[in-house]
């Protein structure tokens, strides 16, 4: 779950709560002895009930979205798999723990999370005695004591962490390590905000990968996982043919033309391409004054002049 995703979840059980009480409808649980249910709300349904497979003698209400009984807790009236109820209790921004394990605020078990030590510090970090973690995800940190968030603990936009040894890509819960660990820093998202790009006095990383050959002092972001420096363009950590993005022109999809030669969308040259008069037909087919394409494989024998992709209608 990416933070964008997991902050518009919270978001959206707020908006949810609020609507609720301007309503005057009720969320959260409802136990009358005999049975348990959980009341929700939303705009295109109104009012909605849910039995809850819970005991009615031993259920408690923990809050609007967690409740336990002697067996099981339960998440928004769902049972939370493999959950301890005797010791299940929340914890803040929408984390929760019992006896075995720790969750994340859709009730997701945090793997090697220890229960027993974990802090909760944002919607997406957590720490317990042995590791950092990011939006449920174990970052195996290194150097607990030099561990650093680079960016708000709390905005989708934070990618990057750091500690003395190593560079973390916090989205995929991965790491690199890092030439100069004291100089590193995230490298400003492109247009696209793709954000991930990083880079200390010596290097250019992307995510866990090293862009080898690429000059940190020059290095910019120049669209989605596209990067450029004073010498070439990069595509993800591999360094390409292109010397100039701004030079390139995008052709339907997925080509680029520089004037002179076409480029695929891993900036590899499209043999036998002519640019003065290549151009986009439909969705991924292209064709110059000699040639067919669809997407990189050329057709072999086609009349070009006459050529036409068929459109495929779905009749169902």
């Amino acid at each position: 779950m990416t933070m964008k995703r997991f902050l518009m979840k919270i978001s959206a059980l707020i908006i949810l709560c609020v609507s609720l009480l301007l309503t005057g409808c009720e969320v959260g649980y409802k136990n009358d002895g005999t049975i348990v249910t959980f009341h929700s709300w939303n705009e295109g349904n109104g009012h909605n009930v849910k039995n809850v497979d819970a005991d009615p003698k031993s259920f408690e209400v923990i809050d609007d979205c967690y409740g336990r009984d002697n067996n099981h807790a339960f998440f928004r009236g769902n049972i939370i798999a493999n959950s301890d109820g005797r010791t299940f209790h929340a914890l803040k921004k929408g984390f929760a723990a019992d006896k075995r394990y720790v969750y994340t605020g859709e009730g997701e078990v945090i793997p090697g999370a220890d229960p027993n030590t974990f802090k909760v510090h944002s919607y997406a970090l957590g720490e317990d005695k042995n590791d950092f973690y990011w939006e449920g995800k174990p970052l195996k940190v290194v150097d607990k004591t030099t561990f650093k968030i680079l960016g708000d603990n709390d905005s989708w936009d934070t990618k990057w962490a750091k500690d003395s040894e190593k560079g973390y890509y916090l989205p995929s819960a991965t790491s690199v390590k890092l030439a100069d660990p004291e100089s590193f820093y995230p490298i400003k998202a492109g247009r696209a905000g793709s954000g991930t790009y990083s880079a200390d006095a010596k290097q250019v990383y992307f995510e866990d990968k090293v862009v080898s050959g690429a000059d940190p002092a020059s290095f910019t972001e120049v669209d989605y996982c596209i990067g450029q420096d004073k010498n070439r363009v990069y595509k993800e950590h591999i360094p390409t043919k292109v010397k100039d993005y701004k030079k390139l022109e995008k052709v339907g999809q997925m080509m680029y033309s520089d004037g002179r030669t076409i480029y695929d969308s891993d900036f590899e040259i499209l043999p036998e391409a002519d640019a003065s008069t290549f151009k986009h037909i439909a969705h991924i087919w292209y064709r110059d004054k000699k040639h067919v394409w669809h997407g990189t494989q050329q057709l072999r024998g086609v009349d070009v002049e006459s050529f036409t992709p068929l459109r495929i209608v779905n009749s169902g």
